[in-house]
């Protein structure tokens, strides 16, 4: 009990498929979905930033040559040249453009704002270099152009800080967290609706197979549709209807063989009783000869048919477990064997046993088939009084052999027709137990029959006879 109940505690707290399949798709997913978004964030925001170099290059290059220009024109000095970067810084202070001058190899300051950034770019300044650096929380853009005036050469600085762009990347990056954390608990929580709704089927197979194992073999899966678990579902139904008739026929099998044994039992106690009663009266009794003789004539009938009935058990188990060889049968030869039996059989009686044969085609087990017409003709002789008939016609149809065997023996109803394939069932108990019959014939004839895909049927009048039909295919 306490094993049980560890075991189902291990069970309810073991990971549910769908949660494994949640782990293993929706964490995955959510993780390329963001690495996704942010590469493509990455590749706009080198795009945008690329963009406004090539545009700081562009813008740079029109200022220089507007500064050049007044320079070359006034002959400016060097304080003139200041005033004039002065003047264009002023003029683009409101586009966040700061301008720089340098002057000979030295890097000898001329100007810059003190709003600038330059200091920290000064032993980057190389023509035409474009420098992206992260100040002061912002990201700046810093070109530098060489000109020559005269013999000095100058170094102009060009600086331009993305406050747009980074207002715009902030925005997007707080958008992107909160879009980021939106989709991934909404495509969590729909992945949950669909993996239960996927996984519902197999949870219902699971119970159906769980009723199964505790003996419910009624229980059915309600799975709709085409797919492979609606197919799987299909598959254990018919598993299930598979069983639950195996079951059912195993249950009867064993109640069958129940049955058997009990009648068996009381058929075997019938005539031990009777043995075991005379041979204690002929040993404690003051008989005569006569007496005497009379009790060993009854003892030796019911040891005969306890003999008899010990034969065809044998009989019956061999065939039931036993595979038959199948063969063409010389139906002339089959046929006189069984007349002369006939012949010495019914010769007591006077029974009058013809027979009428326009076939000669027969296939199966030369012996088995023989065993079942003399069952059939021991049973009519029993049924049959003195001087009565048993005819036998043999014919074939499109692809059976056929025995008909009629007797005006004493007949059967209906009830009795219904039962007669029973064992140890005998139509009338004092005549068949008079003559020794044991109640297994028609059993033995049976499995015989079955052993050759074969039919057997009864059809009989009370009062008026009864007529067997044995079919046996060809092949």
């Amino acid at each position: 009990m306490a094993t049980d109940w560890k075991q189902n505690e291990r069970e309810e707290s073991a990971m549910k498929l769908w949660q494994k399949l949640y782990i293993v798709l929706i964490v995955p997913i959510l993780i390329i979905l963001n690495i996704a978004i942010y590469l493509l964030f990455g590749i706009t925001y080198r795009q945008n930033i690329q963009a406004e170099k090539n545009q700081a290059i562009g813008d740079f290059g029109m200022i220089i040559d507007q500064i050049y220009g007044e320079i070359q024109s006034s002959q400016m000095q060097d304080t003139d040249i200041k005033k004039t970067i002065q003047k264009y810084t002023n003029y683009y202070k409101q586009q966040k453009i700061e301008l720089g001058l340098w002057e000979g190899k030295n890097k000898k300051k001329i100007y810059y704002s003190d709003k600038s950034h330059f200091k920290y770019q000064q032993k980057n300044i190389t023509d035409n270099k474009v420098v992206k650096c992260y100040i002061d929380g912002h990201t700046r853009l810093m070109v530098f152009k060489v000109q020559k005036y005269g013999k000095t050469i100058y170094y102009f600085g060009y600086e331009k800080t993305l406050y747009n762009l980074d207002s715009m990347w902030k925005n997007i990056r707080i958008y992107y967290a909160i879009g980021s954390v939106a989709i991934s608990i909404i495509m969590a929580i729909f992945m949950v609706f669909v993996l239960k709704k996927c996984i519902k089927p197999v949870v219902n197979l699971n119970e159906t197979v769980k009723k199964m194992a505790g003996g419910d073999l009624k229980t059915r899966t309600d799975i709709k549709g085409n797919d492979e678990l609606a197919v799987l579902g299909k598959n254990i139904n018919i598993m299930a209807e598979t069983i639950e008739k195996n079951m059912k026929q195993i249950m009867d099998e064993t109640e069958r063989k129940q049955w058997f044994i009990d009648n068996l039992a009381h058929e075997m106690k019938t005539p031990v009783t009777g043995i075991c009663g005379f041979v204690e009266y002929m040993e404690r009794a003051k008989i005569s000869e006569d007496e005497r003789m009379e009790c060993l004539e009854f003892i030796g009938h019911e040891a005969r048919r306890m003999q008899n009935m010990s034969y065809e058990l044998l009989d019956l188990a061999v065939i039931r477990h036993s595979d038959i060889k199948k063969e063409n049968i010389n139906m002339k030869k089959f046929t006189d064997v069984l007349a002369d039996w006939q012949k010495k059989r019914f010769a007591d009686k006077r029974i009058d046993a013809k027979w009428d044969v326009k076939t000669d085609r027969l296939f199966g087990d030369e012996q088995l088939l023989e065993m079942l017409l003399r069952n059939i003709f021991e049973n009519a002789f029993r049924a049959t009084d003195e001087y009565g008939k048993i005819n036998t016609y043999v014919y074939e149809t499109e692809n059976e052999t056929v025995f008909k065997v009629e007797d005006n023996g004493c007949g059967m109803n209906q009830e009795e027709i219904e039962k007669i394939k029973e064992p140890f069932y005998r139509v009338d108990k004092s005549r068949s137990r008079k003559q020794g019959g044991t109640g297994l014939g028609v059993s033995l004839c049976q499995k015989i029959v079955e052993k050759h895909d074969g039919t057997l049927e009864y059809s009989s009048q009370k009062g008026v006879g009864t007529t067997v039909t044995v079919r046996i295919p060809l092949q």
